[in-house]
């Protein structure tokens, strides 16, 4: 029996295992290699799309399936496999119509397991897939094949508040919207969040609550981290409500704050 088996780090990435420069440091990679090597379960919980984390492979390592599109779909980037999936339904469709005939200046991309199309732009649309490396692609919502997975809402901050909203009082049976950014919200089925994929992923890989851990720096990384109570840890560099929900902070993302989670775990799991 090695030192970490099932011992599982859910981690998100930007702001978090990424550094300023978008990079997995030399010093975190290190450290997650040990992390792997004796028994550790390694793997990543983020709104990126699976083709946007998977522009880090091979210098992302992973030793279990990974979070990806903030909870709707959970993907083993070893190997591609899908494993979880939890679908807009027809909710998805509907609310891009209402956004569309509302507030026809938000962008909305269209989230697939296995793709992503823009089915309104604007100029965040558009920086946002220069920004997580994502091939830009224009196609009308009702020729988009389905299951949708997310969908993604850009706009100045007010209008994407009144849209979230809208979301609360007419989808809240089916559909949930949270913030990455005040100009960008992510919308999922309800069940989808990264909270409810990481404790069916800890449940699907056997681990146990006390060896559950969890990180994470932005608003959308709430529940992931409530997901795994006093094992739930923030960079330094973390938004204000996130700092304070954990239970303990770690250095920046800029210093390391990956390894010096696995030196804590290394320090606890050595007896």
């Amino acid at each position: 029996m090695k030192k970490f088996d099932k011992v599982l780090i859910l981690t998100d990435m930007d702001g978090t295992l990424l550094n300023g420069q978008s990079q997995i440091s030399e010093e975190d990679g290190r450290a997650i290699d040990y992390f792997i090597e004796n028994g550790g379960l390694f793997s990543v919980a983020t709104g990126r799309a699976k083709r946007s984390v998977e522009n880090f492979l091979p210098a992302l390592h992973t030793s279990a399936p990974s979070i990806v599109h903030n909870g709707s779909l959970i993907v083993d980037l070893r190997d591609g496999a899908n494993i979880r999936r939890v679908d807009l339904g027809d909710a998805g469709m509907r609310l891009v119509e209402d956004i569309l005939a509302h507030y026809p200046e938000v962008g909305v991309e269209v989230c697939l397991p296995d793709d992503q199309y823009v089915a309104n732009t604007n100029e965040r649309v558009v920086r946002h897939h220069q920004n997580v490396g994502l091939v830009y692609k224009e196609k009308d919502y009702r020729e988009i094949e389905h299951p949708w997975l997310k969908l993604n809402l850009l706009g100045t901050d007010d209008v994407i508040t009144r849209i979230v909203g809208r979301i609360e009082e007419g989808y809240s049976d089916y559909l949930f919207a949270q913030h990455s950014f005040p100009h960008l919200s992510d919308v999922g089925a309800v069940g989808a969040s990264k909270g409810d994929s990481a404790l069916w992923l800890r449940d699907h890989l056997g681990v146990s609550a006390e060896d559950f851990y969890t990180v994470g720096d932005g608003l959308n990384d709430i529940e992931l981290l409530q997901s795994s109570g006093a094992n739930s840890y923030a960079p330094a560099n973390a938004k204000e409500p996130v700092l304070a929900c954990v239970s303990h902070v770690l250095p920046d993302n800029d210093s390391g704050a990956i390894a010096a989670l696995i030196e804590i775990l290394d320090e606890k799991y050595s007896v």
